[in-house]
């Protein structure tokens, strides 16, 4: 079985979880290494080491810190590594992985919101998250995926989605994205960068290209 094709062809574990969305954001790279050592990058890669990503998470997550004022509770501390072993920690949830292929990981809030630290979000299991349709929230999944692109390549693909659950969570969501989503497609595009880094400083790889 021709290796490439084989992942090519097969549907994304992220179209389970989340068919129906009202905005998607996809970014790609070429990295030059294998799909196993970009996957080796991509699983333990720590997005904290760039001082860019971690201002713009610190940005992202400003409605949070807000709340955490407005609710008496103390400041956060220090962030620790990113990894995407972190990422519950950063109020994802682990939909589904298929190693060495795809990773899936969800949330579901309001982040419009600054009245709790989480935006309200509710305590679910991996299989619920494609069925929750409780009003006044956002779902929002994402991946990343790791194809063969030829001899020695890579093609890393991440995608966001984001599906709100009513018509108002809909309209506060559109006003919140529009301040966030540019920041939000740096952060994707500084990750597909970091991975790209990583994978290519291993032994054996073409190196940059």
């Amino acid at each position: 079985m021709n290796e490439t094709a084989s992942v090519a062809n097969s549907p994304l574990l992220l179209e389970h979880y989340l068919p129906r969305y009202d905005v998607t954001e996809v970014d790609c790279m070429v990295v030059n290494a294998d799909a196993d050592t970009t996957w080796q990058a991509v699983r333990h890669g720590d997005l904290s080491r760039s001082l860019v990503v971690r201002a713009l998470l610190e940005l992202r997550g400003l409605p949070v810190r807000l709340g955490r004022l407005i609710n008496g509770l103390p400041r956060e501390p220090a962030r620790p590594p990113l990894t995407f072993d972190d990422m519950p920690r950063a109020g994802f949830l682990l939909l589904a992985e298929e190693p060495g292929a795809e990773i899936v990981f969800g949330q579901i809030s309001r982040p419009w919101k600054v009245s709790t630290p989480t935006g309200g979000t509710p305590a679910l299991r991996p299989e619920e998250f494609a069925e929750f349709d409780a009003p006044g929230y956002a779902k929002i999944a994402f991946n990343i995926r790791v194809e063969p692109y030829g001899r020695g390549r890579t093609l890393v693909t991440t995608e966001t989605r984001t599906a709100t659950t009513d018509l108002a969570s809909r309209r506060r969501f559109g006003m919140y994205w529009r301040l966030i989503g540019p920041f939000s497609g740096l952060i994707r595009w500084l990750t597909l960068r970091l991975v790209k880094s990583d994978a290519e400083k291993q032994p054996g790889t073409k190196g940059p290209g």
